[in-house]
Formats: C-alpha cells, structure tokens, sequence
C-alpha cells in the first residue's frame, strides 16, 4: 500500500463519546440501538458489482432507492443519515434514482445517477444538498464515489472524506488535530478521492476542519476497527444549531451501513466571575486553556474533545507553560457531550470575607436557550457568593418585586429554567432583586435592560469586587450568546 498517506495520530482518551448509533438501512439514522459491526471487506466476486447509498441530504424526506426500469425499489425509506448496505448484482451500468418514499415509480425522480459498475468494482452515491432549493449551487444532487475493494492491512484503517455540508466552506482536514494538514483545500460536494488516508485502527481520533488558515471545528471519531474503510461524510448545515438534527456534523460509514452521526466537540466559554481573585491562568493538565482572564471577562471559544476535565486555575503569569506552584483553585467540569455549548462561571472567593459567604466554585451551564426571534430570552444566574437566595422579578407600580416574580428563592451557584425567560421588546425593563425571605419586597439592587427581539442572554450577577461584606453591591454580568464569539458587558445596579 505505498501510495498511500500515513499519519500518527494524537491519540484522545476520552471520558464519553457521546454519539449517535444511527440506522444501517430504511428508517431514521437515529433511531438504532446500536451501529454495526464492520468486520472488513468482502470481497467483490469477479463477475458482479456493489453499489450503496449514503442519504446525506439534510431536510429531505425518506427516500426510496431504485434501478432505472424497475418499478421495485432496491432499498426502502432511506433516511437522512443513514446508509444502506452494499447491494450485490451483475456487472453492467444502472441509473440509481431517488424517489420520496411511497412515491410511485412511474414520478420523476428527485435526483438520479448512472453508475458504470464494472466487474469486480464498489461504488458509493451520496446524496447532498438542499431538497427543493431552487439555487443550482446548494440543491439536493449525487456524488459518486468508486470505493477501494482491496482490504486493508491489519491494525489500519482507511479514511476517505466527503465535504457534503450544505452551507459549508471549502475546508483544510486535519486528521488528529493536531497543527497538519492532510486534505488541503476540499470543496463543497467534493471528496478527498480515491488516495485514502491510513490511520492506525483500535484508537479515537480527532478531526479538525479549518478554513482561511482558523479553526472552524472538530469532531471525535471512536475507534475503527482493523483492516476497515471509513468513509467519513461532512453534512448538515453550519448554519443550524450544533445540537440540531440537522446541524454540522460528520457521518461515519462502515461496509455494513452507518455506524454514527457525530456532532461537533463541545465549546466551552469560561466566565471569571470571583471577586476577589487575581487575574487567572486555566489549564487542563499541561495545557493551558486560556491565558490572563481578569474579572468580568470571557474567555474565547474553547472547543475540546467530549468528557469531563480538572480545571486547575494559576495566578496568571507570561508564558502559556503550566506553573510549578499550586493553583488558586481546582474545579471539575460535568461530562461535557458533543453538540452542545457550556459557560462555565467561575465565582465565590478565594477567601470568603465572612461565614455567610461561600468560597470559589464552579458553575457549569448549559446553552438551551428556547428559538425566539421576537424576544429576548434570559437566564438569571446567582453568582454573587456574599448574597441570600433571591427573587428577581420586573418592578411593579410601586417600584417592588412582586411576590409571583419569574425567578423565585434563586440560591447561590444556581440559575433559573434552561429556556429563558422571555422578555419582549420595545422599551426598557427594570429588574429588581430581594430577598426571598424579605416581605417588604423593596429592591435590595435592580438594573435596567433593553430587550432586543432574537436575543439570547445569561445575566450572570455577582458581587463587585472591593465591596463592604453584605452591602448588596451587586453587578450584572451580560453574556450574549446570540452569536459567535459570545460576548459580555457589565452593568452597574440602577439609580
């Protein structure tokens, strides 16, 4: 196997990988219990073919696979994502055409492909693009693939790459993610061609994508299994949701059908909210995540592999090499899972000025903010270590919080429901924060924000730093994670 690439792979040992076990055939590729085994190439007999389906087309319907003037078809609902198994006939072309399943076979067909099938030969379609577009450039069309039959060599695996992502970019491959390139420049609907790339088999590995020389993201790919080919579709769309059905990700074909979707590694935002610690170095291991992170700051994006990790937080110093000292702090994170985004806030103090305030922790979030492109949805989040539980509510006439405020007897290194309050545009709203024990119901502290419809906030309030213990001298952390890179602005209380 001389022309083909080999590559050493950083080898990730990962807590959860956290994906997807689709179907292999009809039906949705979500629905499996478990993916299948792929025990190796069978070897295409002399005087036959093989040729398979993998439904890449994301918002299309199920489909129904047939062979021109058949009126049988040869594989039935294929759903986005899945892929069937490699059917076996006679040497001699075929059109393959695509039908909406149920549809009858005397339709046009929504997309259709001949396919030469020599003796002896493999092939792939795969379908991608936008069903119904009307623009030549995204709409739903096939790639052919003639796949390898030569089996590969024990303790290897070869990958083969498609860029089938709707609204992707041309994009740099980078097989372990770890600084090299092995597929340059690979466009839309294009694939890495017949040159595969061998990996050694039984160990996960990463795959980066980049574009314009940055990061666009990276996936974790578990272990192949020796003596395999992987055929590894980019699909779905960029401008969806990362946890979405049919958001970015990569679909991992084996011989026998499609043995996961895989969402994009999780991104994590860290949030230095202690009032009273220095500015901070934070580090995973030897590595250091982010650098020089003063208070009221967000980190930038960090997308990692999936699972859990000790974050250990320095003093932060020049250099990126992890100090000798002791940190200030050490913190684990939950299992972080593919596909979703995290703020982590770093609050409490270092050194608690009374009994009554609570010492530095870790508060992991979810970003599961409810679709409301007429308001603004926010989350309260108590991270002001020296305050009581709290109500937070709108002021009523009488400049009070009122008993049925939204947000009750929120305790500290907690925050309020993952979808959001939703508050509506067109003026400005002033929320006020007491006690959840106060009767009065006046405002110890309240602060003023414009909603803006399409909106997505984490209010995060935390003590300021230099405050007298239990003066309520409160700020307002603004985290908008309505686009990337989130940002955060502060907001002093209301006069």
């Amino acid at each position: 196997m001389a022309w083909m690439r080999e590559k050493t792979l950083l080898v990730v040992a990962l807590t959860s990988l956290g994906v997807f076990a689709p179907a292999c055939g009809g039906g949705s590729a979500e629905d499996s219990d478990a993916p299948p085994t792929q025990d190796g190439p069978v070897l295409v007999p002399p005087t036959e073919a093989q040729l398979r389906i993998v439904q890449a087309a994301p918002g299309s319907p199920a489909m129904d696979v047939y062979l021109a003037g058949d009126p049988t078809p040869v594989a039935r609902a294929v759903a986005y994502g899945a892929t069937t198994p490699y059917l076996t006939r006679d040497a001699g072309a075929v059109t393959v055409e695509l039908r909406p399943a149920g549809s009858a076979a005397s339709t046009a067909p929504v997309v259709s492909q001949r396919v030469g099938m020599e003796a002896g030969t493999r092939w792939t379609v795969v379908t991608a693009g936008a069903f119904g577009a009307s623009d030549s450039g995204v709409a739903m069309r096939t790639l052919l693939l003639r796949d390898n039959t030569v089996p590969a060599d024990g303790g290897q695996t070869r990958v083969r790459i498609v860029n089938a992502g709707t609204d992707a970019p041309t994009v740099d491959v980078d097989l372990g993610n770890d600084g090299s390139v092995e597929v340059a420049s690979l466009a839309r609907f294009r694939d890495s061609g017949e040159q595969a790339q061998v990996l050694p088999s039984g160990a996960a590995f990463q795959v980066g994508l980049r574009t314009g020389g940055q990061a666009l993201t990276s996936f974790t790919v578990p272990a192949p299994g020796s003596g395999t080919d992987t055929l590894i579709v980019a699909t779905g769309l960029m401008s969806a949701s990362a946890r979405a059905g049919d958001g970015f990700s990569l679909l991992t074909a084996g011989r026998d059908g499609t043995l996961a979707i895989l969402r994009q590694n999780p991104t994590v935002y860290v949030l230095h909210a202690s009032p009273d610690a220095p500015a901070l170095d934070l580090f995973a291991g030897e590595r250091e995540l982010s650098g020089d992170l003063s208070y009221g700051t967000l980190s930038s994006p960090l997308q990692v592999p999936p699972g859990a990790y000790t974050l250990d937080f320095f003093a932060a110093a020049s250099g990126t090499e992890r100090p000798s000292n002791a940190p200030v702090a050490t913190a684990t994170t939950p299992t972080l899972v593919p596909g979703e985004r995290y703020l982590m806030v770093a609050a409490g103090y270092l050194e608690p000025p009374r009994p009554a305030a609570s010492p530095f922790t870790l508060l992991p979030l979810t970003d599961r903010f409810a679709s409301d492109p007429s308001n603004l949805r926010l989350r309260w989040v108590h991270a002001a270590a020296d305050t009581p539980a709290v109500d937070v509510g709108p002021l009523g006439s009488e400049r009070r919080v009122l008993p049925d405020a939204p947000f009750l007897d929120v305790p500290f290194a907690s925050a309020t429901a993952q979808d959001g309050l939703p508050l509506p545009s067109g003026g400005t709203v002033t929320l006020g924060v007491v006690p959840s024990d106060d009767a009065n119901r006046a405002p110890r502290t309240s602060f003023s924000v414009t909603p803006q419809p399409d909106t997505r906030v984490f209010a995060v309030a935390t003590d300021t730093p230099g405050a007298a213990p239990g003066s309520w001298d409160l700020q307002l952390l603004w985290v908008d994670t309505t686009r990337t890179p989130w940002t955060v602005s502060t907001q002093a209380d209301a006069p």
